[in-house]
């Protein structure tokens, strides 16, 4: 499924239209951006428009598949970014969150583990050309899908 971007008037455009809609959309943005077992450590799931600044106020998985196998296997969400480029920055800390957090049993929506620059300072704040990275923190898991979900709004 192609990453997806709500606005607050409830439109809802696929991937080929996101920069156009990023750029035309109200100060509300929501970000639903697909992520998978298979994805290779630090995959980029999205770059921010160029000329933009995006304030990351929530972010959270949503599970399709639960996420099993590996050796204490571990994800999260950072950015390129060099202020947000450790791995789980955005979300799931510094250790990852892992595969009793991350079932497809029980609420559909998972909080996670809050990301270690929130838990530092409260905020991240992405620029245009910044990417949203997919972290492999430990091991690699042999299955598991689903979104990462990032609200926030566009800042001046």
């Amino acid at each position: 499924m192609p990453a997806q971007i709500t606005t607050n008037v409830g439109a809802l455009l696929v991937a080929a239209d996101l920069a156009r809609a990023f750029v035309n959309a109200p100060a509300d943005v929501h970000l639903k951006l697909p992520i998978g077992f298979a994805l290779a450590d630090a995959a980029v799931l999205y770059t921010i428009p160029t000329g933009l600044k995006f304030e990351i106020t929530r972010a959270y998985w949503e599970v399709t598949t639960s996420w099993t196998g590996g050796s204490s296997s571990a994800i999260g969400i950072s950015s390129a970014n060099t202020s947000y480029a450790t791995k789980g920055d955005i979300l799931g800390g510094a250790t990852g969150d892992v595969l009793a957090t991350l079932v497809s049993t029980g609420l559909t929506y998972k909080g996670g583990t809050v990301g270690a620059k929130y838990a530092s300072n409260g905020m991240v704040v992405l620029v245009g050309g910044d990417t949203i990275r997919f972290d492999r923190i430990t091991s690699a898991f042999t299955a598991g899908a689903g979104f990462v979900h990032l609200s926030g709004m566009l800042i001046d």
